[in-house]
């Protein structure tokens, strides 16, 4: 009986052992994404990294692409270093939810600009516009939510804007920021 006895709080004992030791999991920290709107409604492609830095913060670049030749989109190129603070919902996957981001943007493109000549004959217009090259840097903020699941897809819709600081006078005065992104995180 006590070789009975001491067999089954031995076993016990290993078994209670083994169920206090717990795998670590380390949470991803990575984030890899495109912007589906931009692609599928202004033929421009945009692509960002993020790096969670904590369950409250992540930083990152974004680049743009713009194959577009109207008057909708003024940046044919541009990268975007950006800082997010999260605020919501941060515990389970870190860093989604609510969040506010600053942004610096290096743009370059083409911005449309009226032009008034008076009319001598019925083959002229009035008023013809023309496209002057533009480089210039902006300053912005946006604010945006962030969905994670559990195998680590994410869903980011923000929207924002900031100012040109005007070293191009050419450059527009508005940069916007924003978009649909679908991205994964490893």
């Amino acid at each position: 009986m006590k070789k009975f006895i001491y067999l089954f709080l031995l076993t016990v004992s290993f078994t209670a052992f083994a169920q206090t030791s717990e795998e670590k999991i380390t949470p991803a920290k990575n984030e890899f994404k495109i912007d589906a709107f931009d692609l599928a409604f202004m033929r421009a492609f945009d692509v960002s990294y993020e790096r969670v830095d904590n369950q409250n913060m992540g930083y990152g670049v974004s680049l743009l692409l713009n194959f577009q030749d109207d008057d909708l989109y003024y940046e044919k190129f541009a990268v975007t270093p950006f800082f997010r603070m999260y605020f919501f919902n941060k515990q389970d996957y870190g860093a989604r939810g609510f969040f506010a981001e600053v942004y610096t943007k290096f743009a370059s493109g083409e911005n449309p600009e009226d032009y008034y000549e008076p009319v001598y004959d019925n083959y002229s217009s009035p008023n013809q516009e023309y496209y002057h090259d533009f480089f210039d840097v902006s300053f912005g903020m946006a604010l945006g939510w962030k969905w994670v699941n559990k195998n680590g897809f994410t869903l980011d819709v923000s929207l924002g804007g900031g100012r040109y600081l005007g070293f191009d006078k050419h450059s527009p005065e508005f940069s916007g920021r924003g978009g649909v992104s679908f991205g994964y995180r490893f």
